[in-house]
């Protein structure tokens, strides 16, 4: 059973990602449930949990196949698009190709491939416990600086306790914003080489 912490961890965490992916779906376009769109390109960003001492979530894209030349594997895409994400400043944990099967209304199979990206937040990464201390006694020094403190939060006593949920909140948002943009950053590099691909 999770504790207090961990389920407290996690509803910050679900609130913070479902936020993102609705400042995304009003940025770009609405797919159906949870997802968006960019420029024909769907993406979706997955539940997170709490894992040891950190937030792992998973961010996916579908594999434009429609798109590629006639010798052009998919796994040769998810490969590139792979490469390209850990390139990046924070690596995923881990990189999949997933086949998701969906039936549509009218009894239709539709088949595609995903490249799914799973990241791991310590949470160190996410907050410093120093910064948390420092900024409590600064709260108890100054009584104006009273006006800014967080927000209450059910279940949470401490005035460090919402601090350190604020501050998980705002570097979660961050750090799951980069992530997704480095995977569109990504898809468009690596559709412009397909094009080039088509023209030869």
């Amino acid at each position: 059973m999770a504790t207090l912490k961990e389920q407290l961890f996690l509803q910050v965490a679900s609130r913070t990602l479902n936020r993102l992916t609705k400042d995304f779906q009003k940025k770009f376009g609405l797919k159906k449930g949870d997802r968006f769109n960019v420029k024909g390109i769907t993406y979706e960003i997955g539940p997170p949990r709490f894992v040891g001492e950190g937030i792992q979530f998973e961010i996916s894209s579908k594999i434009p196949g429609e798109e590629f030349p006639a010798s052009y594997e998919h796994s040769n895409y998810f490969k590139e698009i792979e490469k390209a994400c850990r390139i990046s400043k924070k690596k995923p944990e881990a990189a999949d190709m997933e086949n998701i099967v969906r039936e549509t209304r009218d009894q239709e199979r539709k088949e595609r491939d995903y490249v799914k990206l799973t990241y791991l937040y310590g949470l160190g990464e996410l907050y410093d416990d120093r910064q948390v201390g420092a900024q409590v006694q600064e709260y108890a020094r100054d009584p104006e600086k009273a006006k800014e403190l967080p927000p209450p939060m059910p279940g949470v006593n401490t005035l460090a306790g919402r601090i350190i949920l604020n501050r998980l909140e705002a570097a979660l948002y961050d750090v799951a914003l980069q992530n997704v943009e480095t995977l569109i950053q990504a898809n468009e590099e690596v559709r412009e080489g397909l094009k080039k691909l088509r023209k030869k």
